[in-house]
């Protein structure tokens, strides 16, 4: 099957950026607002376009944050349109393993973490316009790997020399401190000499 589709029926008058954003998000999409503009990006593999480290930001200093592991889920409840059932939404599930069970509610779980934490950490998506139970899968699958592996932010001030950069890039970050490697840098004038 196709890695996305979307299958949708407008009945009411919408908002344009909120119909665009819905319709975008059916391939894991964002709107992002850069330089005056409405962009949609994509969350995609993309290669690096740039390396930020203490030689190119402000202070030299990288601040770290992470989500704490009690918050991040390990069930993805993914709500899409089941076509077995006139398409339509429903948000109550039958008992696993239920005969003619065509519950609209696809459930992707972290079995490791559930066992690990004794805990159930439910989040409830909706795929929109999905009408496919592999692609509601996918969607909640996506979701559930975002929290386990993206579970970190960095933050730091840099000047003009990054200004090309657009929401969505992929940089790379070189902390010294961290790594304990320092192989970049910048070159100052002191006086008569070039160091």
């Amino acid at each position: 099957e196709p890695r996305f589709s979307c299958n949708v029926y407008f009945q009411t008058i919408t908002q344009a950026q909120t119909m665009i954003a819905d319709l975008i998000s059916a391939f894991r999409g964002l709107l992002v607002y850069f330089d005056s503009q409405i962009t949609p990006t994509i969350n995609a593999a993309k290669s690096p376009i740039y390396t930020f480290t203490k030689g190119n930001i402000i202070d030299g200093k990288f601040n770290y944050q992470g989500s704490s592991r009690r918050f991040r889920s390990n069930q993805i409840r993914v709500t899409w349109n089941n076509p077995d059932n006139a398409y339509k939404q429903e948000v109550v599930f039958a008992a696993p393993f239920a005969e003619n069970d065509f519950t609209a509610v696809e459930i992707v779980e972290d079995f490791e973490n559930v066992i690990e934490t004794n805990k159930i950490v439910p989040k409830e998506v909706v795929a929109f316009g999905c009408t496919s139970r592999g692609q509601a899968h996918r969607f909640g699958k996506w979701h559930l790997l975002t929290e386990k592996l993206e579970k970190e932010v960095v933050s730091f001030q840099t000047g003009i020399n990054a200004g090309f950069l657009r929401p969505g890039d992929v940089i790379e970050i070189q902390d010294a401190d961290i790594t304990n490697t320092q192989s970049s840098g910048r070159v100052s004038s002191t006086g008569t000499n070039t160091t």
